[in-house]
């Protein structure tokens, strides 16, 4: 899953686009906050911004000046902007000063003087809010920021994780391999042991210029028919070690089966351990990839016969309840003590004495049903065998999920 696409968590392309005009003087009035005080050009500006309104308010204005005391509006407005709330109470403890002598000494109208502290007390309110909403939008935007980088390290972290997990599930598929090998060479021997006593044949009657036509078509026949075969088992076994990116779509459970048990069905019949298939007629499909689905049947089966002596039973059932479809591999064999029932999973743990595996089967197979929605059941008695159930979700017709 890649968080970048999941709602609700913001993400680079999602930042407004440069060229918003609301957005860019929203961000201009955040980058305009000074970082010094009286050194700051903005102090002398503020500064001579009071003096000169102060000579018009004392010295040109000789009415209504209860009035035009908003003219401060605009000092104190830039105040905010630049140093925030300190600069709001600083200029407005000078706006009071340059006020005060006006209303209380040259002033004898009560309601003129009423007049000029509502204004006076209206723009320092306004000033006010100015920069605390500057702040407020101030510690958002650090916030967005702050969830961005943490979010685009989230994905990162989450694509290596990505990554790891495939390099984990090939290398439990070159564990198989290992362990399919000796089986697989045991299989081919048969026929290419045919294909070379057909051979030895034909070439001897070649040689004494004695041959049937019809003989040696079907001679020959039979080398193909062999040789396809000895084909069919190479090219499954190429298909299963092949590293590719994991494909969701619909499959059927009974096809994993088959190509499973075509690569591991061999050594079931070297151990002479009888294999049972039990089907349902009517099984929905499921979503999944096709080579990871047939990896966690091989891993299972593979277990269960080197769980089991020769002449044990293997009974594979596949049976649909509601909304799962649930495929249980049964052995015979030797059971697994209650101690080790919490680490099957675990990668890495192995209950074997010899070196058969590197004891990751079990939990790439944990991993690939779950990434598939599903879980793995297990069920286990010492002496008697273990049951390993993988129950998946039913394929409703429902949009695919992205790989």
């Amino acid at each position: 899953m890649n968080l970048k696409n999941k709602p609700g968590i913001p993400h680079r392309e999602n930042l407004p686009p440069k060229d918003n005009s609301s957005t860019g003087i929203t961000v201009r009035l955040l980058q305009a906050k000074a970082k010094t005080g009286v050194r700051n050009h903005h102090f002398w500006i503020i500064t001579g911004l009071f003096i000169v309104f102060s000579y018009i308010y004392y010295g040109v204005l000789t009415s209504f000046q209860d009035i035009y005391v908003i003219i401060f509006f605009y000092p104190l407005i830039y105040a905010a902007i630049i140093y925030r709330v300190r600069g709001v109470i600083v200029s407005g403890l000078v706006f009071l000063g340059i006020l005060l002598p006006q209303a209380l000494l040259f002033g004898h109208d009560p309601i003129a003087l009423m007049r000029t502290l509502l204004f006076a007390l209206f723009a320092y309110l306004v000033a006010s809010l100015a920069a605390t909403l500057l702040n407020y939008l101030e510690h958002q935007l650090e916030t967005y920021k702050e969830i961005l980088s943490l979010n685009d390290e989230l994905n990162e972290s989450i694509e290596k994780l990505q990554k790891t997990q495939q390099q984990l599930i090939q290398a439990a598929k070159l564990s198989s391999l290992g362990q399919l090998s000796a089986a697989i060479a045991h299989e081919l021997n048969n026929p290419l042991a045919g294909v070379l006593v057909y051979t030895k044949l034909m070439k001897d009657k070649l040689a004494r210029d004695k041959f049937d036509k019809e003989q040696l078509q079907n001679n020959l026949a039979k080398i193909e028919s062999a040789i396809e075969y000895c084909g069919g088992i190479i090219r499954g076994l190429l298909d299963f070690a092949h590293q590719s990116e994991p494909l969701m779509r619909p499959v059927t459970i009974g096809r994993a089966i088959d190509k499973a048990m075509s690569l591991v069905g061999h050594q079931a019949k070297v151990k002479m351990i009888e294999v049972v298939r039990e089907e349902s007629p009517s099984l929905s499909l499921v979503v999944a990839d096709f080579n990871q689905l047939v990896q966690v049947f091989i891993n299972l089966v593979i277990n269960a016969i080197q769980a089991m002596n020769e002449g044990c039973k293997l009974t594979i059932r596949t049976w649909q309840d509601g909304d799962w479809v649930r495929v249980s591999v049964n052995d015979t064999g030797c059971g697994i003590p209650p101690e080790n029932m919490d680490k099957l999973f675990t990668p890495f743990f192995t209950t074997r004495d010899e070196v058969k595996g590197v004891g990751l089967g079990l939990a790439i197979s944990h991993g690939i049903v779950e990434r598939n929605g599903g879980r793995i059941e297990v069920q286990s008695e010492v002496g008697k065998g273990s049951t390993f159930t993988v129950i998946l979700p039913a394929y409703k017709g429902e949009a695919l999920p992205k790989s």
